[in-house]
């Protein structure tokens, strides 16, 4: 665990490093929310009123990388051992590319998006009204590089690294006056790979006839895991760009398959308690060769149209957007092995999930500016989400030598959940004081039906208002205050309640009756800019009701069952400390540090109450080392936390990497170490009546990244009058 004394030492040596490299003289500060540039450079991350933007290039170990390794870069941000993205301790937040959702949700979706490709990743920690309301972290909105002038533009990026990782994307755009056409694919088969060791006890929870006799188990597992991300995608648009009309028509298609597994070697001893005369003898000891299997394949396609109509020079607008996302089949597949040291197989299962689904959101706003810094919007939109198919499993019969499938754990299922959605916010500025406040409902009508186990039948209204509030001065800097409420809404996967492998000694279970999350959430931020030297300071709390987590419990002697309830209720508050400056012309450094302070109240038997202090450390250095070539060095701490049934360690890792820029800027090259020292381990330790589990993990070392990007220009000949030079930002709709 981190102690608070540390971290504070931590925070006064950043300061003090800051004032020492600062110079004397105060840079005027009057522009609201702009973007600071030191000695030439774009800041590594800007800010606005109601989110914060990083810039993708300056993040030179996300080289060959996604969205996800671009990340790692801000405050409060963590990756855990199976590549999972957490921000400010949780992994609930939505996912938009260019201002659209994407296909994907969560870590997908960040990993579908090279890096290379990538201009800046927006995060919205407080969305405002008119932005929907799942996720309690906020929004993740990616820009992804545009061209601005007519004429030809190709980019193509391609990576390879140790790990077997490969990836090669391309996008081709062809832009002339008020019309842009593009086309673009993608390609990628992202590694992560660890060596896993794992140490469980577990006892009966039946007692044996005679005497109290109680069972148990002690296993330790031994070898290695995976998980990728494999995705194939085609996509082709056209845009249409005038002073009174913007068009844009995007088609998305293909495949993506996310495997995952172990193979383990597992050592186990089964031991007799009596009950009577506290006497133990071990009944058995096996030594087992597991291999554990889970693969989720989806074919998708996506549409997205927006058409935005200026009624005036005013600047009034309507706008009207719809996506539509079709799975024509989905399928999660899992697999269990066990097998003696002869190859011979003892357990073993097969289940198979099918599912089609389909969703489409849909939105009509007016915006008003009733005057020069003032607008007032209105809108409604809706959201509509289907999905049915089946559950079916089999089992190994060791007596028959083969799998019998289970005809009484058949599960066909339906589920549909519709949300319409009005909303208004107004946005003004007076002098040097910047407002908006927003007011959404939501209407919920939510079914799903499993004939063959239950059914669930909601309806509800909900109310989510947000507001911002920045106030900018050339000599105090800016100051910025957001509040918004959101929500967690459980999907059809935690709803299931028919048990699942994630190996043979684990299984998972969804839960029916399982609520939403509520969350309060609350941000001030401080900025200051003193020299060559960008302060930000930023403190925020959060109110989690009715957490969703996983609680593990002992099913069966050596079994555990993982079940997804409402396990209690969280107040996180934290400060985030960024400092960025320029010790010399050729070195940049970049400081960050989060202090987090954490209640969780439990509300369920399983769970135990918890509080404690954690946080994270990065220092990045950025070097110019000629004119051409960068290198960048980057430390992280991660502390340690509690979860609701123990607690989990802290680790330290560093990244290296270096770029070479060649012909007139045209090519780059790109090799990034990752974890340079094989200093990150995840380790994290479960207890529970009945029940002790402990977990090391640690990624395969080493993981080296080799990435190339070339992108050619060709101008058009023609004028450049009334070219499309927008970039898509994501700046109010929500589609």
């Amino acid at each position: 665990m981190v102690r608070i004394p540390q971290m504070l030492l931590f925070f006064s040596l950043c300061l003090a490093c800051a004032s020492l490299w600062a110079q004397q003289a105060e840079r005027s500060d009057t522009i609201l929310m702009r973007e600071v540039n030191i000695n030439g450079q774009r800041q590594r991350i800007s800010y606005r009123l109601d989110r914060q933007r990083i810039n993708a290039e300056q993040v030179l170990t996300a080289q060959g990388g996604t969205a996800l390794d671009v990340l790692r870069a801000v405050p409060g941000v963590t990756i855990d051992a199976d590549g999972s993205l957490s921000f400010r301790g949780s992994q609930n937040f939505l996912v938009y590319v260019d201002g659209k959702p994407s296909p994907l949700s969560g870590t997908e979706a960040l990993q579908m998006i090279g890096a290379a490709s990538i201009k800046d990743i927006e995060m919205l920690t407080t969305p405002s009204a008119k932005y929907k309301t799942e996720g309690d972290v906020g929004i993740i909105n990616i820009v992804t590089k545009r061209s601005e002038t007519n004429g030809w533009d190709v980019a193509v990026n391609g990576t390879a690294s140790t790990w077997g990782t490969l990836s090669l994307d391309t996008k081709i755009n062809y832009r002339i006056g008020h019309h842009n056409i593009y086309v673009a694919g993608q390609g990628s088969d992202i590694h992560n790979k660890s060596q896993f060791q794992q140490e469980k006890w577990t006892a009966s929870p039946n007692p044996s006839q005679g005497g109290g006799n109680v069972e148990t188990a002690t296993s330790f597992a031994d070898g290695t895991r995976f998980r990728d991300f494999r995705t194939y995608i085609g996509q082709g648009g056209y845009e249409f760009n005038t002073e009174k009309h913007q068009l844009a028509i995007d088609l998305q298609g293909g495949r993506t398959i996310n495997p995952r597994g172990g193979d383990m070697m597992y050592n186990e001893q089964w031991t007799m308690d009596n009950g009577q005369n506290h006497t133990s003898y071990i009944v058995q000891r096996t030594s087992l060769d597991s291999h554990d299997r889970y693969k989720l394949t989806k074919y998708l396609f996506q549409t997205a149209i927006d058409y935005t109509w200026k009624l005036n020079k005013r600047g009034d607008e309507i706008s009207i957007s719809n996506r539509l996302r079709y799975d024509r089949f989905s399928e999660e597949y899992t697999e269990s092995n066990m097998f003696d040291l002869n190859g011979a197989r003892q357990e073993g299962t097969r289940g198979y999930e099918t599912e089609h689904h389909w969703d489409c959101d849909g939105a009509f706003s007016y915006k008003l500016h009733y005057r020069p810094e003032g607008t007032f919007e209105t809108g409604y939109q809706y959201t509509t989400y289907s999905e049915h198919g089946d559950y079916r499993i089999c089992y190994w019969d060791l007596p028959q030598q083969t799998f019998i499938w289970q005809d009484d754990l058949y599960a066909p299922f339906y589920y549909r959940r519709q949300t319409h959605s009005p909303y208004a916010q107004v946005n003004d500025r007076i002098g040097p004081l910047q407002f908006d406040a927003g007011l959404r409902i939501d209407h919920l009508i939510d079914d799903m039906d499993l004939p063959t186990i239950t059914s669930r039948h909601k309806k509800y209204t909900e109310l989510y208002p947000s507001a911002h509030l920045a106030y900018a001065t050339p000599k105090a800097g800016t100051f910025t205050l957001g509040y918004s409420r959101r929500t967690n809404r459980p999907g059809i996967w935690k709803l299931e309640p028919y048990i699942t492998y994630e190996d043979y000694h684990t299984r998972i279970i969804g839960n029916p009756d399982l609520e939403s999350e509520y969350i309060h959430s609350m941000e001030l931020s401080w900025r200051k800019t003193i020299g060559d030297t960008q302060l930000t300071l930023t403190g925020f709390a959060r109110r989690r009701t009715g957490v969703v987590d996983y609680i593990r419990r002992a099913y069966d002697v050596g079994v555990t069952l993982d079940s997804i309830i409402n396990a209690g209720n969280e107040w996180r508050e934290g400060l985030e400390l960024q400092i960025t400056t320029k010790p010399t012309n050729w070195w940049q450094l970049t400081a960050n540090g989060s202090l987090y302070f954490y209640n969780y109240r439990a509300s369920y038997a399983g769970c135990t109450n918890a509080h404690g202090t954690t946080g994270t450390i990065g220092l990045i250095n950025n070097f110019r080392l000629a004119k051409n070539t960068a290198l960048q060095f980057d430390g992280h701490f991660v502390g340690g936390q509690h979860i609701p049934q123990g607690s989990e360690t802290a680790y330290v890792y560093f990244d290296l990497a270096a770029r070479q820029t060649l012909l007139k800027g045209k090519l780059q090259l790109g090799l990034v170490a990752h974890d340079i020292f094989h200093t990150a381990r995840y380790h994290s330790l479960r207890t529970a009546d009945l029940l002790s589990s402990e977990t090391w993990v640690r990624p395969t070392y080493p993981n080296i990244a080799l990435s190339i990007s070339y992108r050619f220009r060709q101008p058009s000949t023609k004028a450049k009058e009334g070219a499309l030079s927008k970039e898509a930002e994501f700046v109010g709709k929500d589609f």
